[in-house]
């Protein structure tokens, strides 16, 4: 379940990202991505953002459900709380993922400046 909130949130995980991120390896990710798959969520990799997404418009009805609770069960007060403490994880999540990124990007920077390279 996570892999499916990050990867429908608005950060840019990769493979290499979500594999830091959850603590695993880059084929567990693409284990999980191919779970999905067979869960019939319609992720695909978009190549100008270099990172995973679900097709928009896509609604998770079960896996809002199970995230959020059931609209019986939830008050619009703790419905609201809950997406300001996604948007906050949200936010770091990708703050962590962009520090990451410009980590790789300098170290890809030097590589090619480097001769043998």
């Amino acid at each position: 379940m996570r892999v499916l909130h990050l990867i429908s949130g608005r950060g840019r995980w990769d493979a290499k990202g979500l594999a830091e991120e959850l603590e695993c390896s880059q084929r567990t990710v693409h284990r999980m991505l191919q779970t999905l798959s067979m869960a019939g969520v319609p992720w695909y990799f978009d190549e100008r953002l270099r990172a995973y997404r679900i097709r928009e418009g896509f609604k998770f009805s079960l896996a809002e459900n199970a995230i959020l609770g059931t609209k019986k069960q939830q008050k619009p007060k703790d419905h609201a709380l809950h997406i300001r403490e996604a948007a906050k994880q949200l936010l770091e999540d990708g703050e962590a993922f962009a520090e990451t990124l410009q980590a790789f990007l300098s170290e890809l920077r030097t590589a090619l400046a480097d001769e043998d390279f």
